[in-house]
């Protein structure tokens, strides 16, 4: 499990970097209405990070099999499923590193019709 730690936190800190002038723009900004920040909150979205297990990889077809929780912004119930990687979310040396049991947090959207990993990191330690 070591190992997919160790490639995932060296992409933390390339997409962190990455990210830091749109934080920095959203920080300028002043009053942010409350309200609609609560609103959007409780509203589901596919920035929502859902848990998941890895049960299969495809590296051909660039797809993970995975039993994952609650896809609430596209009315989907936890199962086990084939989904597709969107083009950049992992290089090929990441997703040979990807192992079945591996516990992860998936970001997915509806892309062509199908749902879609657009974003990936490793599950939080469990205590």
């Amino acid at each position: 499990m070591n190992h997919i730690r160790t490639v995932f936190a060296a992409l933390a800190v390339v997409l962190n970097a990455a990210a830091l002038p749109a934080r920095a723009q959203e920080h300028s900004h002043e009053g942010h209405d409350q309200q609609m920040e609560a609103a959007e909150a409780s509203t589901p979205s596919s920035q929502d990070w859902i848990p998941a297990e890895v049960r299969r990889i495809d590296i051909p077809q660039q797809k993970l099999t995975l039993k994952h929780g609650d896809i609430r912004h596209l009315d989907m119930p936890g199962m086990t499923m084939p989904f597709k990687l969107a083009p950049g979310v992992v290089s090929a040396a990441q997703l040979s590193a990807i192992k079945a049991g591996d516990k992860l947090e998936v970001r997915i959207e509806s892309r062509d019709g199908a749902p879609t990993i657009v974003e990936l990191r490793p599950a939080p330690a469990q205590n």
